[in-house]
């Protein structure tokens, strides 16, 4: 749950991962209707739910973090691959990127993850593929 509370939130989360999951697990011990069998993929979706819901409430306030300022020393077949990935996933918008992280990261289907961001699955197959198309792009100009 933290790591995809960090995934949606982007390089910024901090601490805050801790707080939404922390908020997730409250939501989760307080709804009436329990999943049977796993419930890994329903902790999950309310986490995203919740730093989705953290970003927007995010948004409205008046300060933002100053991005950090890194020289790019890896080379495009580098183990640094991952580093680039995450810095790329970090200037897509966020629903963008939690889609990317609920259906590439953390392996939901496409029906789940609509299901966890509360959308069709169409919604979220277009935009998966126009999130990877902007990740692909942002990837190749070094962003």
């Amino acid at each position: 749950m933290i790591r995809t509370a960090r995934s949606i939130l982007g390089r910024y989360a901090g601490t805050d991962a801790q707080d939404v999951v922390q908020e997730a697990f409250v939501a989760a011990l307080v709804t009436p209707a329990l999943p049977s069998g796993d419930v890994g993929p329903w902790l999950r979706a309310i986490a995203a739910r919740k730093a989705l819901d953290w970003l927007r409430q995010s948004s409205r306030r008046a300060e933002e973090p100053l991005p950090e300022h890194r020289e790019p020393t890896a080379t495009p077949d580098s183990p640094s691959d991952v580093i680039a990935v995450r810095d790329a996933l970090g200037h897509l918008v966020p629903l963008d990127r939690a889609v990317l992280t609920l259906v590439d990261l953390e392996g939901l289907s496409m029906a789940e993850a609509a299901r966890a961001l509360g959308s069709t699955t169409m919604a979220v197959k277009w935009r998966a593929v126009r999130a990877r198309r902007r990740l692909r792009a942002l990837l190749e100009c070094g962003a």
